[in-house]
Parts: C-alpha cells; sequence; structure tokens
C-alpha cells in the first residue's frame, strides 16, 4: 500500500514542483520588462517617437538584472525543493523499513507521545496507525512499567538499554504479554524512546504447559517415593550387604597389594599372553617404571632381558605346572647384578593355568658376602693349621739355616782358626777356597740361606692369622701410611731393578675431611705396600706400545667410615681370578716372585683386624680397583683384644 501511494505521490510531486518554477520564472521576467516598457512609453508619450538605440540599451539592462537576481532566487528554490524531496523520500524509507521488521516497533516522544508504529504493531495491538498515534504508552501499558521504574528512565537517557517485560492493552480489551526493548534516539533533531516490541504470548503459554509438566513430574515424584519408601527397607539390607562385601574386597586387595609392596623381592604378574597384572615397589625400584605405566604392557617391553632369560629357560624346561629357577646377570642402574628369578604358574578354579608369578631377588650383595665368608673361613683355617704346624717348621728351618751359617763361617778365610785347623790337617786353605769357587760351593749355600729366609716369612705371613702384633693400636693418618707406602714401595723396586717405579705416575685424590682410624701403623703400611707392589708388578706386565703406567690412590668419607680406592690401568684379571685373589697361596706369578699371601694377608687385617671390607673389581684389559673401608674413630670398634703377630725369631 505504502510502495502504491509513494508512486501515486510522485507525479503531483512532478507537477508541484513545476508549477512553482515556472509561476516564479515569469513573475520575474514581467519585473524585469517593466521598466524598460515604462521608459519606452514615456519616451514615446514626451518626443512623439520611439529612440531604438537607448531602449535597446535599457533592454539589455533589464535582461542583466533579472539575470543577477533570478538565478539565486531559483537556485534557492530549486534547494529546498529537493531537501523536502529527500525528506519525504527518507520519511517513506522509514517507514517502509520499520514495516519490514517482525517485532512491533515504537517511537514515543519524552513526554509518552507515540510518534510513529509499525505495520506489525497495527497488526498485533488492533489499532489503525492514526489511533495509536493520537494515544499515548501509558494507554497502552497496562503496568506502566517505566512510569513505576525511573531507574530504566535514567539508564536510556545516559545512553543504555534496557529490556523489561509488561503487559499493552489490545483494542478490544484483551491482554497481551510483551517483552519491551527501549532506548533513546534522535528524530526530528529531537530526543525520542525507539521501542522494540515482542509479543510473548507463545512463551508464557510454554512455560504454563512446563509447570504443569514439572507439577505432573512432582506427583510422579512423589509417588515414586512412596512406593520406594515401601520398598526401603529391603534395598537397604541389601545395600548394606553390598557395601559390606565391597569393603571387604577393598580392604583383602589392600592387604594383599600391602603385602606385595612390603616384600623385599620384587613380585610380576602376567597373564598368558605375558602382559603384567602386578608390579609391586620392588619391581618398580628395579626397572625405574611405576605400576600404573607397567600394567597391561608386555613384559617384554618393560624388562627385555627378564622376557628373554624365561624364553630360554622355557625352551629347555616345560613350564606348564612346574615352578621354575635361574639365575642370571643384567645391568640396573648402570650396575651390573646377578638377579635370582623363581617362577610360579597360575591356576584357575578348573586347575586352567592363566598365567605366572615371577619372583625377583637381588643376590649380587648376597654372593659378594658369601665369598667374603668364604675367605674368611679360609683365613681362620690357615690361622689354625699354621699355629699348629708353625713349632714343627721352625724347627728344622732354624737347624738348616744355623748349619748353614756355620758352614759359611768355617770356610771363611778371615776366621783365624780356619786357618790353624787348615794347616794342622794338611789342607792348602788358598786351594780349598779356589775349589768351592769354582764348583759354586759358595752359591748354593747362599740360596740355601736366601730359601730359608723366604720359608721364614711366610711361616711368619702365616702366623699373622693366628697371632696378633705386640703393638697397640693408635690413631694412624691415612694419608700419611699412604705416603710412606709409596717411598718403601719406591726404594724396594730401585734396589731389585725389576722395574723403575719411577716412571709410574702416581695420581693422589685425598678428600681433606678424612678422620683417622685406629690401627697399627705397620699393618696399614703393609696393607698399601701389598697393593702398590701387585699394581706396579701389573703395569711392568704391560708391553703395549704407548702405554703410560698409572696407579691412583683416592681416599674420600663415606658416612662414619674412610673409602681407600688403589686404582690402575694394568691388564686386569678375569672374573675366576677376581674370586680367588684373596686366597692364602694363590698366586698368578712364578714360584721365585710371589707366594700368594700378600693379599690374603691384606685381607686379614683389613677384616678380622681392623673391622673393615676389602673388596676388588677388575676386567680383562681395563685394569683393577681394590676398595677399602675402614671405620673412623669414634666408632665402636675394640682393637685392642685382637691376637699379637709375632714374627718368626731367626
Amino acid at each position: 500500500m505504502e510502495s502504491q501511494n509513494k508512486r501515486l505521490k510522485k507525479p503531483f510531486q512532478f507537477a508541484r514542483y513545476w508549477t512553482i518554477r515556472g509561476f516564479t520564472a515569469s513573475l520575474l521576467v514581467i519585473a524585469a520588462l517593466l521598466p524598460v516598457i515604462s521608459a519606452l512609453s514615456i519616451n514615446f508619450w514626451l518626443d512623439g517617437e520611439y529612440n531604438w538605440r537607448e531602449a535597446a540599451l535599457e533592454l539589455g539592462v533589464a535582461c542583466l538584472t533579472l539575470a543577477l537576481i533570478a538565478y539565486p532566487a531559483f537556485h534557492l528554490l530549486n534547494w529546498e525543493s529537493v531537501q523536502a524531496q529527500r525528506w519525504d523520500e527518507t520519511q517513506q524509507d522509514f517507514r517502509l523499513l520499520i514495516d519490514q521488521v517482525v517485532d512491533m516497533v515504537f517511537l514515543v516522544a519524552l513526554d509518552g507521545r507515540i510518534v510513529e508504529v509499525n505495520q506489525r504493531a497495527c497488526e498485533s495491538l488492533g489499532y489503525t496507525k492514526e489511533e495509536l498515534k493520537s494515544l499515548s504508552v501509558l494507554d497502552l501499558d497496562i503496568d506502566c512499567y517505566l512510569h513505576r521504574h525511573p531507574k530504566l528512565v535514567k539508564t536510556m537517557q545516559n545512553g543504555g538499554n534496557v529490556i523489561y517485560e509488561t503487559h499493552y492493552r489490545c483494542k478490544g480489551g484483551k491482554r497481551m504479554p510483551v517483552e519491551c526493548r527501549a532506548r533513546m534516539a534522535n528524530w526530528l533533531e529531537e530526543p525520542h524512546y525507539i521501542e522494540f516490541i515482542s509479543d510473548i504470548t507463545l512463551r508464557r503459554d510454554f512455560e504454563k504447559e512446563i509447570d504443569k509438566s514439572k507439577e505432573a513430574l512432582e506427583k510422579t515424584r512423589n509417588l515414586l517415593e512412596m512406593r520406594i519408601a515401601e520398598h526401603s527397607s529391603e534395598i537397604k539390607k541389601q545395600k548394606q550387604s553390598r557395601e559390606m562385601a565391597e569393603r571387604y574386597a577393598d580392604s583383602m586387595q589392600n592387604y594383599l597389594e600391602k603385602l606385595i609392596d612390603s616384600m623385599p623381592s620384587g613380585i610380576i604378574a602376567v597373564d598368558e599372553k605375558y602382559r603384567v597384572m602386578q608390579w609391586n615397589i620392588e619391581a618398580e625400584k628395579m626397572t625405574n617404571i611405576e605400576a600404573k605405566m607397567a600394567i597391561g604392557e608386555k613384559l617384554s617391553k618393560l624388562f627385555p632381558a627378564l622376557d628373554l632369560e624365561i624364553q630360554n629357560a622355557a625352551a629347555k624346561q616345560d613350564l606348564l605346572g612346574q615352578n621354575l629357577n635361574f639365575r642370571f646377570k643384567t645391568k640396573i642402574h648402570h650396575q651390573r647384578r646377578t638377579l635370582d628369578v623363581m617362577i610360579y604358574p597360575i591356576f584357575t578354579l578348573r586347575e586352567e593355568e592363566q598365567g605366572v608369578v615371577i619372583r625377583i631377588d637381588d643376590i649380587t650383595d648376597q654372593l659378594k658376602i658369601d665369598e667374603t665368608l668364604v675367605q674368611t673361613e679360609k683365613m681362620l683355617s690357615l690361622g689354625g693349621l699354621a699355629a699348629g704346624m708353625a713349632h714343627e717348621i721352625n724347627n728344622p728351618l732354624g737347624a738348616i739355616m744355623q748349619s748353614t751359617q756355620n758352614i759359611k763361617r768355617r770356610l771363611s778365610s778371615e776366621l783365624p782358626r780356619n786357618l790353624q785347623v787348615a794347616d794342622q790337617t794338611g789342607v792348602e786353605f788358598n786351594s780349598l777356597a779356589a775349589y768351592l769357587d769354582k764348583q759354586r760351593i759358595n752359591e748354593f749355600l747362599d740360596g740355601i740361606l736366601t730359601s730359608g729366609e723366604r720359608a721364614a716369612h711366610i711361616v711368619g705371613d702365616m702366623l699373622s692369622f693366628a697371632r696378633p702384633a705386640n703393638q697397640a693400636s693408635s690413631e694412624i693418618s691415612i694419608q700419611d701410611a699412604l705416603d710412606t707406602a709409596v717411598r718403601l714401595s719406591a726404594k724396594d723396586y730401585n734396589q731389585k731393578k725389576k722395574f723403575d717405579f719411577r716412571k709410574i705416575e702416581i695420581r693422589k685424590t685425598f678428600s681433606p675431611d678424612i678422620g683417622r682410624v685406629s690401627a697399627q701403623k705397620n699393618q696399614l703400611e703393609q696393607v698399601f705396600l701389598n697393593l702398590l707392589i701387585n699394581a706396579a708388578q701389573a703395569l711392568a706386565s704391560v708391553e703395549r706400545e704407548g702405554f703410560f703406567p698409572l696407579i691412583e690412590l683416592i681416599v674420600r668419607r663415606e658416612g662414619q667410615r674412610a673409602c681407600i680406592e688403589v686404582i690402575d690401568n694394568g691388564p686386569g684379571m678375569d672374573e675366576q681370578t677376581r674370586k680367588r685373589v684373596f686366597e692364602p697361596f694363590f698366586t698368578t706369578k712364578d714360584e721365585k716372585t710371589g707366594t700368594g699371601l700378600g693379599l690374603s694377608v691384606s685381607y686379614f687385617i683389613i677384616c678380622e683386624q681392623l673391622g673393615g671390607q676389602m673388596t676388588v673389581e677388575s676386567q680383562l684389559g681395563k685394569g683393577c680397583r681394590f676398595t677399602i673401608l675402614l671405620p673412623l674413630l669414634h666408632e665402636s670398634i675394640d682393637t685392642t683384644s685382637h691376637d699379637e703377630q709375632i714374627e718368626l725369631p731367626l
């Protein structure tokens, strides 16, 4: 309808536009020509003839005047007409725009008068536009919401938006629930309220339906509660029974988990496909893998070395229904460890195997203790043997050495009695001496004495296992004892001319916080000297080009104990040799060089007499590391009750 009105009004506006402009132009022409006509009439009346030259001049002046007056007037009239036309078109476009809005649109003056409404408002409320424009908002708003809430009006005046719900009165008197969204807007350079109003009748109906549904649901819930209350006693009993069973199951599960986690062995349970079902704390420590990460994973992924050993053992023995035990070595935390593995099958109630339990024990320390006990038993056995046979050996040994010394004295030309007896018997002493030298009798006698002294030293070392020294223990500095042993070993090697100790680099690393130990100085020096001699002899056996012999001495503190390490970069030893290195009379040297008692005596002094520990680590081609642990002072150590070591008197 509006578009049709607009099309009908355009011809009328066009005619009005050109009518006004034609009338104006006519007036201007008349006003300009009137003075010319008047001048010509007066001139003719006075002179009786026309002066056409003056008339033409006056006519030109009149035309110029007409142009100067007509152009501004025409332009002014044209601009006002264009502006009026544009404003009319803007109003028409605004009306067309708001008529397209789905909601009701009201343009309201500040005093409440309705200035403009859209077609939707007319259709919803039943009024015409003229009827609505003749009313006020208070005539439609039954609740007078804005009038009763001045804060909302102030919010709009400050440029804000307001949303509220109220009731509008339709033309027939019907109440319509509406939602209003309003704000301030300028219209014709004056502030107005523009309101967008939505009919929320359907929403209110939906809310009522929801309320009815809630009421029905509440009734149903009450009915259900009544029925549930009727059976609550039985349900409560069942719930209590189930909770008791669950608590018992949880407590048993926690108890079993704590029991398994408290075991010192690694416990791993796997199913028939070797997927992990149980992984205790000790297994976590061995592998650095938490139980939550291990459950459900393949054993070959978590512990490949163990899985490989199990497969190898299973290939040799049928695991079905049988226990399996084996040992193997692997690296744990970058250390070589020996593990003892026991495998038990798991059976169901139907005697069907559904997996196995693997128990893992780290027996590395136990094996070392067993080795120590074996060595200690050997030392004690040697001590008992030495104590029993020392007298039987010393008596003939003393007679042999004494007789040999007497023979050498009686064959010496330095004693006058020997010369006198030779004259009495008619023996030429010089010839006899030449004969003895020619037959190397003196060398044989020296060999007898040297062998006797060596045997005496062996007996003395054997007695170290049975008799203590006759000196009392005192406070000993480990650094001083090591320095003394280094000096003695260098001097000993230089005298024997077997190798030059000065060519061996001695590297010392002494911690400053090392205290003192309670021991006999000659005991520590003897131990350190034996270790240095063995290291130097091992280094001398290396004939590799570009080899630089090195002995490293490290002294540091470990808690309440002193740790002494003697390390060399020599040829090292294999595992079999390492296990026997502390055995009495075990040696890798020839019979003339070693007796096999140096390290065994050192081990006995450290472990039995000083209450310490002594271990060795070695691999072929990687040198040796001897480690000594001695308790520092202020420890409960009683060294005065040890037996004294008595040297064999010769």
